[in-house]
């Protein structure tokens, strides 16, 4: 008896795996609507003052910075992020996907407290960013090790600096060599 019983359970057990390896879908793999101006990129900061390059004033070198897909995989909007590298800005950016070009108008990116001279806060106001001249070039850079690879280039402004500073970041796709 023993020997049907576990000849049952193993006849069970083998039919219900080779059951649970059926194929949901036949779509194949595929990308993003933006995928050729997503990625993970190193990029630095020129600061721009009423037209003159200052180039990296705030001696912040190389950091890390995203661009990434929307959930509704949108083909006409992405994110951008600085990661908190920078300014920590994180918003939706307007995306030209056939000229690899992007742009936003004062979209929201945090609230900050108001100080008076004292260091009191007496209100808060909101922060918001705009890029222009955003775009991505393919293979336009080159990585540390002298191979081809995306760069990414835009102009940004944040309401709550001086109108007349405009931060222009530059940069490579991070390839990992």
């Amino acid at each position: 008896m023993k020997k049907y019983i576990s000849f049952f359970v193993t006849a069970l057990v083998l039919s219900l795996g080779l059951a649970s390896c059926s194929t949901e879908t036949n779509e194949p793999a595929g990308g993003t609507a933006v995928e050729d101006m997503c990625g993970h990129w190193v990029v630095t900061c020129d600061v721009v003052v009423d037209g003159e390059n200052l180039g990296d004033y705030y001696g912040l070198g190389e950091w890390s910075m995203l661009t990434y897909n929307t959930a509704n995989n949108d083909k006409d909007v992405m994110w951008i992020t600085d990661q908190g590298n920078f300014w920590d800005y994180t918003g939706k950016v307007q995306v030209d996907y056939n000229a690899k070009t992007f742009s936003c108008k004062d979209v929201y990116i945090y609230t900050y407290d108001v100080k008076d001279e004292e260091d009191n806060v007496i209100g808060q106001e909101d922060a918001f960013m705009t890029i222009t001249n955003g775009k991505v070039i393919k293979n336009g850079g080159v990585n540390v090790n002298g191979k081809p690879t995306d760069a990414i280039e835009y102009d940004i402004q944040f309401s709550d600096d001086d109108p007349s500073v405009v931060y222009h970041i530059h940069g490579v796709r991070y390839t990992g060599f």
